[in-house]
């Protein structure tokens, strides 16, 4: 069996026996990402390594993963992949706030990113966006031939001026759903798909969290390393501690999928507990779950308040129909706020179509439509 092990800088071929194997992934794993203790097989991993730029897993290493002729475990192979355990982050790009209590905040699966361009003018100029000062962002591409193999986080706070932290949550080994591989032929840079937050404010403490054990995604046609995550940071509103939490749970529509989410949103309140304490916490993004799901019971219970920042009448899964972008099926996307005060208005909380010009007519740049709501923190 050959793989090549990364350690810092350092990257070398090694060949190696199914036997060495384990002793291999300790040697290339130590220190970079710590196993949360756990009876169950399915365990969720934390990495707190802040980088101002990821690595590149070279072309050569993604396709031996790819081939992964001895049938090594998606869990194995992902503990040769240190690069995906780092967050990077920028945080000089952002006057914040000076004395603001009030905040107002967005999530958006943004379905790849490849409309970032509009995405950032969609926000400046819809008036219940643009003046957020967090915004929580899921299914962003880094180096992605299907999004123009550029780095949709890093373009998309450029153009909105703000600070952003990237979290990997899939190594994508080939150029994603068939539609995309055929649409968009060309060959990934870096392969990157993930979690993002862009803020106003500087981030903190920055952790990111891994579903680890769950790895439905290896030996699908689209072939998938990584596993679904959070990714958490802390900023300062009001002289007050914040902690900021972006995801995306599991997709699917079976019972084990939603067993899945349920299970991923418990590790994230258990991680709340230790990272978070009794400080407020503003949670968002694709649950990928109805108002009525276990996770998002669990997430209430939890003191989340779903119910007052959310519009929970108004659906965000979008499609085309007739040309014009509408919203349908279901509620999935969420702002889970706890320890701060909802502010409603007509724009909080509030639904917004993530299309370009805004309104029905214009382009649809995804496949979800933006959740918003202020508060006082």
């Amino acid at each position: 069996m050959i793989f090549t092990r990364v350690s810092g800088m350092s990257v070398d071929t090694i060949s190696i026996s199914r036997r060495q194997f384990i002793a291999v992934v300790t040697a290339a794993t130590a220190g970079a990402i710590h196993p949360r203790a756990s009876a169950q097989d399915n365990t969720a991993d934390r990495s707190a390594i802040v980088v101002s730029e990821l690595r590149k897993v070279s072309q050569e290493r993604r396709d031996r993963f790819a081939e992964n002729s001895d049938g090594v475990t998606p869990r194995e192979l992902n503990a040769l992949l240190p690069e995906i355990t780092e967050i990077e982050l920028r945080n000089d790009s952002a006057t914040p706030p000076h004395g603001e209590r009030n905040l107002r905040i967005a999530a958006w699966n943004m379905e790849r990113g490849r409309f970032w361009e509009d995405g950032a003018k969609l926000i400046r100029e819809q008036p219940a966006l643009r003046d957020a000062g967090v915004i929580l962002l899921g299914e962003m591409d880094l180096g992605m031939a299907r999004s123009e193999n550029v780095h949709t986080t890093r373009n998309m706070a450029d153009a909105l001026g703000m600070n952003y932290a990237y979290a990997v949550e899939f190594l994508e080994l080939t150029g994603g759903e068939k539609e995309e591989r055929e649409r968009y032929p060309g060959a990934n840079e870096w392969g990157y798909h993930g979690n993002a937050i862009l803020s106003r404010y500087p981030m903190l403490n920055l952790r990111m969290l891994r579903f680890s054990g769950i790895e439905k995604w290896f030996g699908d046609y689209q072939q998938r390393l990584g596993g679904r995550n959070a990714l958490l940071a802390e900023i300062e509103v009001g002289g007050r501690a914040v902690t900021l939490c972006s995801t995306h749970l599991e997709s699917g529509g079976a019972p084990t999928d939603d067993a899945f989410r349920t299970e991923q949103g418990r590790y994230i309140l258990a991680e709340m507990r230790d990272y978070a304490g009794d400080s407020p916490v503003l949670l968002g993004g694709d649950l990928n779950a109805r108002p009525n799901a276990q996770v998002v019971a669990d997430l209430r219970a939890a003191g989340f308040d779903i119910d007052g920042a959310n519009d929970l009448a108004a659906n965000t899964v979008q499609r085309l129909a007739n040309g014009r972008v509408e919203t349908y099926a279901a509620h999935i996307d969420y702002l889970c706020p706890r320890g701060v005060e909802v502010i409603r208005s007509e724009s909080s909380p509030a639904v917004v179509l993530a299309a370009y010009p805004p309104g029905l007519g214009g382009k649809m740049l995804g496949d979800h439509a933006i959740v918003t709501t202020e508060l006082q923190i």
